[in-house]
């Protein structure tokens, strides 16, 4: 019985790094692909989601990307040349919350454009905790 405690205490840590490992993996394969079809959308109509002009850097953060305003998967007809959808449907991260878009995302105290998750914590809107997981846009 020792033994099978011991085995536990040493697989169950792992099994548990490893499975954070691979939602992380996830999330990523999935930003970079919403990067993809977020830099299309502000190709085609010179706008980021919610109707931001891509020139600009503000406060107007969509935190659901799969809403007619952020069109990407639908538009609401705001978006000159609007060549969607952009992505067909959109998933929710691995840990169950919607992707966001942040045109103002703090990077080493530097504003970014940015499409992320708010990674295992869930916690987001603001707070640019070490968890999340983002790709800039503005490179």
């Amino acid at each position: 019985m020792a033994i099978v405690g011991t085995l536990a205490a040493i697989a169950v840590p792992m099994f548990s790094k490893a499975r954070d490992s691979a939602r992380a993996e996830e999330a990523g394969a999935q930003l970079e692909i919403l990067a993809a079809a977020i830099r299309e959308l502000a190709g085609d109509t010179g706008e980021w989601p919610n109707g931001i002009p891509r020139d600009t850097v503000g406060d107007r953060e969509t935190w659901d990307l799969t809403t007619a305003a952020a069109g990407v998967v639908q538009a609401d007809g705001r978006f000159s040349n609007w060549n969607g959808p952009y992505v067909r449907e959109l998933p929710l991260d691995p840990w169950g919350s919607s992707y966001f878009f942040d045109p103002d995302y703090r990077v080493e105290g530097v504003m970014r454009v940015a499409v992320g998750s708010f990674g295992p914590n869930r916690q987001g809107r603001n707070l640019y905790d070490a968890d999340d997981l983002y790709v800039l846009l503005d490179e």
